[in-house]
């Protein structure tokens, strides 16, 4: 099993770890805080040594690394390992951003069925969408809301019940929401958002989440 440094401190950004396995472009370490794609979020990105660590996956209790291509790495390496923290961080403040983006969705629109989320810094927003039709203009008083709420520097906590091992609970201001994701400490790292509606058809809206800066 893989040490999931990645909930010990969401900001850590360096660490050092042994090889545990090597498969072609496959690597498995002792310990990592590369967070692997899971809950609506991508793998992290960054380095192992010297090699380009291009996705993360979650397999099993395994946290598996992938590069770039194939490197000499073998059982028993001690290696030093960082992510690329610039990406990982603007992902941690969208996917905060999202939940909040929910919670006021909610409240203006009323229940919601969710069929779908991404948080992608590749497209630079977060993605959730829902069944039925999101008028724009009360989209406009979710993103009002948002903002508001958002510059206000609420606390943003991840916490594991005691009774329920492995579960993870996203909470900020009296607002609870099952997540396991990477997140930031207070909402005014988030800084303002936006919010795009978008219709991929067949009854289905996406409202996608962007950071202005």
């Amino acid at each position: 099993m893989t040490r999931k440094l990645y909930y010990e401190d969401m900001y850590m950004r360096e660490f050092e770890a042994t090889v545990v396995k090597v498969d072609g472009s496959r690597v498995i370490l002792d310990q990592t805080c590369f967070y692997p794609e899971g809950g609506g979020q991508v793998g992290d990105t960054g380095w192992i040594g010297e090699y380009r660590v291009v996705d993360t996956q979650l397999e099993g209790d395994e946290v598996v690394h992938y590069l770039e291509k194939p490197a000499p790495l073998k059982p028993g390496d001690r290696v030093k390992c960082r992510i690329d923290w610039d990406r990982r961080y603007r992902i941690m403040r969208l996917h905060s951003a999202a939940h909040i983006m929910e919670y006021f969705l909610h409240k203006v629109f009323g229940p919601l069925e969710r069929v779908g989320s991404r948080v992608d810094e590749r497209k630079d927003r977060s993605d959730y969408a829902y069944e039925g039709r999101l008028d724009p203009v009360k989209l406009k008083e979710v993103e009002e809301l948002c903002n508001k709420f958002i510059a206000e520097g609420h606390e943003i906590r991840v916490e594991t019940p005691p009774d329920r091992p492995g579960f993870r609970v996203w909470r900020c201001a009296g607002i609870e929401m099952p997540c396991g994701g990477m997140h930031v400490k207070n909402t005014r790292e988030i800084g303002r958002i936006r919010l795009k509606r978008r219709n991929p058809g067949r009854g289905v809206e996406r409202v996608e989440t962007y950071l202005v800066d």
